[in-house]
């Protein structure tokens, strides 16, 4: 084999690895955005794109109550009820689901995602029977449910 020959296949094998684990970082990437919808902390980047009704509805078919939702940490569930009251810091709406919200469930939209739910979510939703699809997590040692697309609440009167 000549220098010139095991130059070019150097190369080859160098681009081919290379190649390899930019794939492997581009399926990593589509595995946490796409898959992994269960961040460990309170936090407005949940690191997830919905994927659409019709997917998220295959996955959240177990219904429940609100006075349940501690009973269900980590599940995919569909809660319906009327909110009770709500609060808008500017960086996060509460939909609570009962006037003790401190120790009852609660849907929360973060401020980078208002812009998908109607104006004033407060307002909009205050008093209104609600069914709210998501996982339940746990924060500060109550249920709640991170909606970061509009399809995860539906309101039914």
């Amino acid at each position: 084999m000549t220098d010139s020959n095991h130059f070019n296949l150097k190369n080859c094998l160098i681009g081919l690895a290379a190649l390899t684990v930019a794939i492997l970082i581009i399926l990593y990437a589509v595995k946490v955005w796409l898959v992994d919808k269960a961040p460990s902390s309170h936090s407005s980047d949940s690191g997830s794109i919905t994927l659409g009704s019709s997917s998220f509805e295959k996955r959240s078919s177990k219904a429940i109550t609100w006075q349940e939702a501690d009973k269900h940490y980590g599940e995919n569930v569909t809660i319906e009820g009327r909110i009770a009251g709500t609060y808008n810091s500017g960086k996060v709406c509460f939909l609570n689901f009962d006037t003790n919200y401190k120790n009852s469930f609660t849907a929360v939209i973060f401020a980078s995602d208002f812009h998908l739910f109607p104006a004033n979510p407060e307002s909009y939703y205050d008093g209104k029977k609600v069914r709210i699809k998501g996982r339940i997590k746990e924060y500060s040692g109550r249920p709640e449910i991170i909606l970061n697309n509009l399809t995860q609440i539906e309101v039914i009167k």
